[in-house]
């Protein structure tokens, strides 16, 4: 008498974090918890703690820097042309992925009425 191990039931689609994606997330949350308990005060410099010695000045106000219309053009041309080349290759990648995936499909045999499959001789739930 032959058990087969029951299987687990399918999972469904699109529930959850990938597999791919929960190693970038928890670094990500693991920064900004860190990053959030630092106080704001802590970004200036501190005066020497004996009381003495000169009290450092803050920073002067600086002016935004002056761009030039061509390169303000040119990074607004490379973020687009970067974009429609990833949407691109994202397009064709599931385009051949759907293909491969249709001719496999139509590349397995279809059952008559009355055929049997060689992969289908065996019904779970019945003893050999």
């Amino acid at each position: 008498m032959t058990h087969q191990p029951a299987s687990s039931p399918p999972r469904r689609a699109g529930r959850g974090i990938p597999r791919i994606g929960r190693w970038p997330t928890g670094l990500t949350l693991t920064a900004a918890v860190f990053l959030a308990g630092a106080p704001p005060a802590l970004a200036v410099p501190l005066p020497p703690t004996d009381g003495g010695g000169p009290v450092i000045p803050p920073p002067p106000v600086t002016m935004a820097a002056y761009l030039p219309l061509w390169a303000v053009v040119a990074m607004v041309t490379g973020t687009v042309v970067l974009s429609v080349a990833t949407t691109l290759i994202t397009l064709s990648l599931e385009h051949m992925r759907r293909a491969r995936r249709t001719s496999a499909a139509a590349a397995e045999p279809q059952a008559e009425k009355g055929d049997i499959l060689t992969s289908h001789h065996y019904l779970p739930g019945r003893n050999r």
